[in-house]
């Protein structure tokens, strides 16, 4: 029955991630908290969202902003293996910060126009920093959203270029836990039914996603960011 219930929060997860570019993975994350040993969670949550963030990737490759892709991801190579060099401890309590820096930033860019737009150059701090975070925290899609939601993109390219930085986030993921000494092999079976149900959720989310104007887009993922970065902040006393 846990796996069940796993499989289907995967092809749940991956239609919202679909639709609005991010919610999908800490929806997943939570329900993986409740149901699996703490020490398995954030290290198999890598492995669903690479293949989540992958497919993304591929049904919308032709909108991918390649020049944030390739600002963010040796920046975010390093902040990994930073992380792991000095891992010690899952940093859980440094979720309520996130959460409150996303807010910050969204109330904020309604009145400073210019983090509508920030220059590209900005997407290399930020991926040095999530990098370090993503392995204690797991879903950190939800602190690299705000960046993405920009003036100069429409909605695929925003969904496109965020799932393409994310997908090479988790694809380091993994070689990280395994310098840890977590072992991916008795849970191959959970693995390949949850990976089968974020394809087609993925797949799903994009045609629902065509239904969507841009202002409708853009009013969905701010109402999605603003309720995860709550739940991020009031989740630690729940």
């Amino acid at each position: 029955m846990d796996a069940i219930a796993l499989i289907l929060a995967a092809l749940l997860g991956a239609i919202i991630s679909g639709i609005v570019g991010m919610a999908g993975g800490v929806t997943l994350l939570g329900i993986m908290s409740a149901l699996l040993p703490a020490s398995q969670v954030v290290p198999l949550h890598g492995i669903i969202q690479l293949i989540s963030n992958s497919t993304r990737t591929v049904v919308f490759i032709k909108q991918v902003r390649w020049r944030i892709f390739l600002s963010y991801i040796l920046p975010l190579t390093i902040g990994i293996w930073l992380g792991t060099e000095v891992w010690t401890e899952q940093l859980g309590w440094f979720k309520p910060f996130i959460g409150a820096f996303i807010l910050l930033f969204l109330l904020s860019r309604k009145y400073v126009q210019h983090l509508r737009n920030l220059p590209l150059w900005s997407f290399a701090p930020l991926g040095a920093v999530v990098g370090f975070l993503t392995i204690y925290v797991g879903a950190t899609g939800p602190l690299i959203a705000p960046f993405f939601l920009r003036d100069d993109m429409n909605k695929e390219q925003v969904i496109a270029t965020k799932a393409a930085c994310q997908t090479w986030g988790h694809v380091l993921k993994i070689p990280a836990f395994l310098s840890l000494g977590f072992n991916y092999q008795p849970h191959i079976s959970l693995l390949v039914g949850m990976s089968v149900a974020v394809i087609v959720g993925t797949l799903l989310g994009k045609k629902i996603l065509g239904k969507f104007s841009k202002e409708a887009f853009t009013l969905a993922y701010q109402i999605v960011l603003a309720l995860i970065a709550t739940y991020l902040i009031v989740g630690v006393w729940l």
